[in-house]
């Protein structure tokens, strides 16, 4: 077990104002088997009433709404949790068997999975296979997609980031059958945020970072889960404005007692 110490910070900038800003936050780590959150305090700006819910998946979402114009928006989470992921989550829904709008496969990605097909293995050795095969034909390179950019499409070129592998596996997986989901995070290196994937055993859920290809440990934090990115989009909004474009920072800092 590992206590952790984290600020994670996001700052959106847009180059118009701005109003009538409906936000949706999902930047407060839930409660699990596997993480204890001993303390946890978030602060935006401008300065705005909130009101905090469960969704589906578990997630904890903060909402608020900014009526007057404004050209920034900022939130800060501090908190402290106590990780163990010698514990098991069992928190099984049959959705996580199912392809969704970021993980449906195309021709090309069924194509692939006949290629490297491996029955034999167990349903977390199989995550690791196919992570490894798909890292000898695609790369990690920054900006190379979007948010927007879906599993089939980030095979087609081959190259993308973590969100993308994780797509990836997640549609080869979701082919055998293999219920599993995506998770958006923290890791102890910090920076921006991160994402990997967690496989269903037919026990309990394990998890996998398809990017480094090795099985999650003590230092990864969870800030949401669900069957894909747009399930764990760590912030939201919808506004009025004449802006057309605006630039996001993201960093975290992590201490570990």
């Amino acid at each position: 077990m590992k206590k952790i110490n984290f600020v994670f910070s996001t700052k959106l900038t847009f180059d118009d104002y701005v109003e009538e800003h409906s936000i949706a936050l999902r930047c407060i780590p839930p409660e699990t088997e596997t993480q204890h959150i001993v303390s946890c305090q978030l602060e935006i700006t401008p300065l705005i009433s909130t009101n905090r819910t469960v969704d589906a998946f578990g997630n904890n979402v903060t909402s608020g709404y900014i009526a007057k114009p404004h050209r920034f928006l900022d939130f800060e989470v501090r908190c402290t949790a106590e990780l163990d992921k010698t514990k098991r989550r069992t928190d099984f829904m049959p959705c996580y068997s199912r392809f969704s709008e970021y993980t449906k496969p195309d021709g090309a990605l069924y194509d692939f999975h006949r290629q490297i097909k491996n029955d034999s293995l167990s349903p977390l050795e199989r995550a690791k296979y196919y992570s490894e095969r798909l890292h000898e034909i695609m790369s990690y390179e920054t900006n190379s997609t979007t948010i927007k950019t879906t599993a089939a499409q980030a095979f087609a070129q081959k190259k993308g980031v973590c969100q993308d592998f994780s797509h990836i596996i997640l549609s080869l997986l979701r082919i055998d059958g293999i219920p599993c989901r995506y998770i958006a995070g923290l890791t102890e290196s910090g920076g921006e945020t991160h994402s990997w994937i967690e496989v269903w055993t037919g026990e309990c859920w394990r998890g996998f970072d398809p990017t480094s290809v090795i099985f999650v440990e003590d230092e990864y934090i969870t800030l949401s889960q669900g069957c894909d990115f747009g399930d764990c989009a760590i912030d939201r909004g919808v506004m009025k404005g004449a802006f057309t474009r605006q630039m996001q920072l993201v960093s975290s800092r992590i201490t570990v007692e």
